[in-house]
């Protein structure tokens, strides 16, 4: 009864902190593809399916702060209404409080094992693919009559009307990409096309091509497509690359293998591997870490108890990336740089668990 009590004194806030953190990273991401989310053929649905691809990206970044506060905001709660003296006094253990917070921090790391394996390379593989649709639609719904755009070099639009789809009426389209091969078609009615690919499609149209530098053939047809080279804008407005963070730990172990058969450097992509299965212990250690300050110093509110948790959580992160940074250039193996932070951790916080116990809280 006592670990389930103080399990939902945890479960709380780490909820709590969960949701904030979530909405202040999804707007801090979402701020990167603002430029394509804001055009004139993004929808409701965009947001959407974005917000939806994006969750698992921000999952790991999220889930280990949310539960540092969690477990100090709880135990800060605990003690300001003098409940871990109560404890104390019927005989519990600094050692047993530990446990409401490593049943949390245990289900947190099967969450982010989920995430990592499975969810974030589904998410990365669906962001990516809204994004591209977006800004596809942006650039043919961006096309007005009598405009030229940078996106579409060498090709010049002109259209009577533009409606829905988007679907232009009267159009007259010069492609200059080629000049030796220079085109022009006339028709109608065009239509955006993408089952190919970005393009117009023409109904009943005429189309004039250059066959020499004097001479020229005129063609009618009934319906036409032009697939239009979109690589480069696609590439300038796609912001959503994150390096490695977009590759899983089963992606990271093959580039490994591949670099050390083909003899390029392999340390940058183990220490990657391995302080990305590292980041799914962390939990269990930083519970260990976090339960034992929050009883190991005299009371304490709840905005001090948040601040100790972010400072807690920014030594880690930074201690995390120095040891990646130091198994890259080779200074320590791999494997040490990734699972060095997580074990410094797990021992830092049972010396101090330790020493709680002795002198008990107070």
């Amino acid at each position: 009864m006592l670990q389930r009590y103080v399990l939902r004194e945890l479960v709380g806030p780490f909820l709590a902190a969960t949701a904030v953190l979530l909405s202040l990273f999804y707007a801090m991401v979402l701020v990167r593809g603002v430029e394509f989310l804001l055009g004139s053929a993004a929808r409701p649905s965009d947001w959407l399916m974005l917000g939806g691809a994006m969750m698992p990206m921000l999952l790991p970044q999220v889930l280990p702060i949310s539960f540092l506060l969690g477990v100090m905001i709880g135990f800060a709660r605990l003690g300001e209404d003098g409940e871990l003296t109560a404890f104390a006094a019927v005989g519990v253990s600094p050692r047993q409080l530990v446990g409401p917070a490593l049943t949390l921090g245990l289900a947190v790391s099967v969450v982010l094992t989920g995430t990592v394996f499975v969810w974030k390379p589904w998410g990365i593989g669906q962001m990516r693919q809204t994004a591209r649709e977006v800004i596809e639609r942006n650039i043919l719904g961006d096309l007005k009559p009598g405009t030229i755009r940078a996106d579409l070099p060498g090709i010049v639009f002109h259209a009577e009307a533009v409606s829905e789809g988007p679907t232009w009426s009267r159009v007259l389209l010069i492609d200059e990409r080629d000049p030796a091969r220079s085109q022009a078609l006339s028709a109608p009615l065009a239509k955006a096309t993408f089952e190919r690919g970005v393009g117009l499609r023409f109904s009943d149209g005429v189309l004039v091509q250059r066959a020499s530098a004097d001479e020229f053939t005129v063609t009618a047809f009934q319906d036409g497509e032009l697939l239009l080279n979109v690589a480069d804008a696609l590439n300038r407005r796609d912001t959503f690359r994150f390096g490695h963070e977009e590759l899983s730990p089963m992606d990271l172990m093959e580039r490994a293998k591949d670099a050390e058969a083909t003899g390029a450097p392999a340390a940058p992509f183990w220490s990657a591997f391995h302080f990305r299965l590292s980041q799914l212990l962390a939990p269990l250690a930083l519970g260990i870490l976090a339960t034992a300050i929050a009883q190991g110093g005299r009371r304490r509110a709840t905005r001090t108890a948040a601040l100790i948790a972010l400072g807690v959580y920014l030594g880690f992160y930074v201690f995390s990336r120095v040891g990646v940074q130091l198994g890259e250039k080779g200074v320590l193996a791999p494997w040490v740089a990734g699972h060095l932070p997580v074990v410094v951790a797990f021992v830092l916080g049972a010396i101090m668990l330790a020493r709680v116990t002795r002198q008990g809280v107070r």
